[in-house]
């Protein structure tokens, strides 16, 4: 089912955009900077706390203070106990911009949670590329789910996700157990080289083997990742492309696309559906920064991920270390409905395994 962005839709449809935006982009992005949010003081953000909102407050949040006069204020948690929250105080929501995970962001749009984003509220989303956006919400960084390897240890970037299984790296295999989506999503591709994101069977039949005889370092954050890298203790993980180059300033790691494909990891913005009136231009102000040059490049230098916008220019020294264009060829959007709907399943089941072998 995946077999048309395996071969090269993700490219080019990011291409057709950055050749079709030229002036009117700019007009856009422009008109997302006037008017609206003149009665309105402060605009709450739902968002994810430490490095991320320090770099929003930076990219975003001070531009867009000093170009409106309105104040951001923000709810701070983790994607799923924010959209819990939204889901219980969906008629009265806490916050006027919510930013989840890809995943949150369809399960938002299916239990009817968020506005519709016309180009009216936001007139930069109309130079996102369609993969990346819905009529209710817009992506604001993505990168990869790469093959992670050790840059001391390997002479050369591994191909295959079936480096997991080469004997040689035995003890020194990481797998992401805090959520092991993507885990399971990058082992589908490889058990059916690239055809098919939804074949979690197969998937699991890796998953196992893996579990099984590779005695594999089981990583229960972000963090964990970070240190074990930086402490040369992995060969070969899965992870985010932009996490790996931060970490690689430290640490023996770099990142690969193995030929089978590998999958983007998303994180975007919505406005909830019952955000007052008053407000809905001031919100859909803010998401116009999140894709505007300036704001794209903090985040860029800081974090590695790259804006959805294909018109954005990075630094020198910061464009090699993003998701190249070549890049696009063997990358997918992630199935979103089909996470949403099998996240929780996938979650206890990895756990049994583990148990059985531990």
């Amino acid at each position: 089912m995946a077999d048309h962005n395996r071969h090269g839709l993700l490219r080019r449809e990011y291409l057709k955009r950055a050749s079709g935006i030229g002036a009117a982009g700019v007009a856009a992005g422009l008109a997302g900077c006037m008017g609206g949010g003149d009665s309105v003081d402060t605009l709450i953000l739902g968002t994810w706390g430490g490095s991320w909102q320090e770099s929003m407050i930076e990219a975003v949040s001070d531009s867009y203070e000093e170009d409106t006069g309105i104040t951001m204020e923000y709810v701070i948690g983790n994607d799923t106990e924010r959209f819990n929250r939204l889901v219980a105080q969906r008629d009265d929501p806490p916050i006027d911009v919510s930013q989840l995970d890809a995943a949150g962001l369809v399960r938002g749009e299916n239990e009817n949670l968020w506005l519709e984003l016309t180009e009216d509220i936001v007139p930069r989303i109309a130079d996102v590329p369609s993969q990346f956006k819905s009529d209710y919400w817009t992506l604001q960084i993505f990168a990869a789910s790469a093959l992670l390897y050790n840059t001391d240890t390997m002479d050369s970037a591994p191909e295959s996700w079936g480096a997991y299984l080469n004997a040689e790296y035995e003890g020194r295999v990481g797998l992401y157990t805090e959520d092991p989506t993507h885990d399971l999503l990058a082992f589908a591709l490889h058990q059916t080289d690239g055809e098919d994101p939804t074949a979690m069977d197969q998937a699991f039949d890796m998953y196992e083997e893996i579990v099984a005889e590779m005695d594999p370092v089981f990583i229960t954050s972000s963090d964990e990742y970070g240190n074990r890298w930086q402490n040369g203790e992995l060969d070969i993980a899965r992870y985010w492309s932009a996490r790996a180059a931060s970490w690689g300033e430290d640490g023996p790691v770099g990142f690969s696309i193995p030929s089978a494909g590998a999958f983007t990891t998303n994180f975007g913005n919505a406005i909830p559906a019952n955000t007052p009136e008053e407000k809905i231009d001031a919100a859909g102000e803010f998401i116009n920064h999140t894709l505007q040059q300036d704001a794209a490049q903090v985040i860029a230098e800081q974090m590695y991920y790259t804006n959805p916008v294909p018109d954005i220019e990075y630094p020198e020294g910061v464009q090699d270390k993003l998701v190249q264009e070549d890049d696009l060829e063997n990358l997918q959007v992630p199935p979103f409905d089909f996470i949403a709907e099998n996240r929780s399943s996938w979650d206890q089941r990895v756990q049994e395994i583990i148990d059985e072998y531990n």
